[in-house]
């Protein structure tokens, strides 16, 4: 029962996390850009301007158009798009999602698959030469910003070597470039947090005494020290996924990958209020979600928390 109602609480806390968030997004919205610059011909009239803000719901006062808002969005009417002859804001989402959900996917796997080994490695050949290396990499890799970072990858190894695209999302060999350049600034960070926790982890009693009892090694290393090494890492990486979801908002303008961080961006500049309030609601969903996940996962790796003994 205790776990039930933790995980309430955890839920109701995203649920107020995504509400403050998209109201925050609705009022910005609407304070600075006008949809009618971009829907109507420069030479419209002011009486085209007018009839088009009334058609939308414009010349209501704010909060008006805000209690609208969140009465959809209640009805699970996430409204249609300023452009694009109307099309519904969730369904043109739910397209773009996909490739999102790809793109965050194989930036993890580059992350975690990079970071965790390299940190344990170093962790246990410390002030070792592949110790100095892991952590010059780890400051590069957090020094170096993601979009630099892609647009030098575009450069070398699409221009230049030919042995990638520059852009889109036709096939696999589109999906490494930009799954690399999101996923590095986690890699550096998970790294160097896996190296920390192993090296605390391992000069531990628990260690010395299943040592002390004739444990193989690789026993005492794998089923011990790195379960309990990796709490930190699992609190990390809930904040990690935040940051690849947002993250991948610049990355996807600088690939033209065709995914919602993308279609934020064009929805911004565009004015598309609906489209715009949608993806939020949509991405800080996902991060809440995420985050959730990860908090209960937690009881899963160390049963310290399970018992409460935490």
């Amino acid at each position: 029962m205790q776990f039930w109602n933790f995980l309430a609480i955890r839920l109701l806390q995203a649920f107020f996390v995504v509400f403050i968030v998209v109201s925050i997004v609705f009022f910005v919205s609407r304070t600075v850009g006008s949809p009618e610059t971009f829907l109507l011909p420069f030479d419209a009239t002011n009486a085209d301007i007018e009839a088009l803000r009334e058609n939308l719901g414009l010349n209501d006062p704010q909060i008006v158009q805000y209690g609208n808002f969140l009465w959809d969005v209640l009805q699970l009417d996430f409204g249609n798009s300023y452009r694009g002859g109307g099309t519904s804001t969730i369904g043109a989402i739910g397209d773009r999602a996909v490739n999102t959900f790809k793109l965050g996917v194989a930036a993890l796997i580059v992350s975690l698959a990079g970071s965790i080994p390299l940190g344990i490695i170093a962790a246990l050949r410390r002030g070792k030469p592949i110790d100095w290396f892991a952590r010059l990499l780890a400051v590069i890799g957090q020094a170096t910003p993601s979009f630099w970072l892609g647009l030098m990858m575009i450069f070398f190894f699409a221009v230049q070597l030919g042995w990638f695209p520059t852009g889109g999302a036709e096939g696999f060999k589109s999906l490494i470039l930009p799954a690399v350049s999101l996923g590095l600034l986690e890699m550096a960070a998970i790294m160097r947090l896996t190296r920390s926790g192993m090296i605390e982890v391992m000069d531990t009693d628990f260690i010395r005494t299943a040592r002390a009892k004739g444990l193989n090694e690789r026993v005492v290393i794998f089923r011990h020290a790195v379960r309990h090494a990796l709490l930190p890492v699992v609190t990390i990486l809930g904040i990690g996924l935040g940051r690849l979801i947002a993250g991948s908002v610049i990355i996807e303008v600088v690939f033209a990958w065709p995914g919602v961080g993308r279609l934020i961006i064009d929805s911004i500049i565009q004015n598309d209020f609906p489209m715009v309030q949608t993806a939020i609601i949509v991405l800080a969903a996902s991060i809440s979600l995420a985050n959730v996940l990860v908090d209960v996962s937690y009881r899963v790796i160390d049963p310290r928390i399970r018992s409460g003994a935490l």
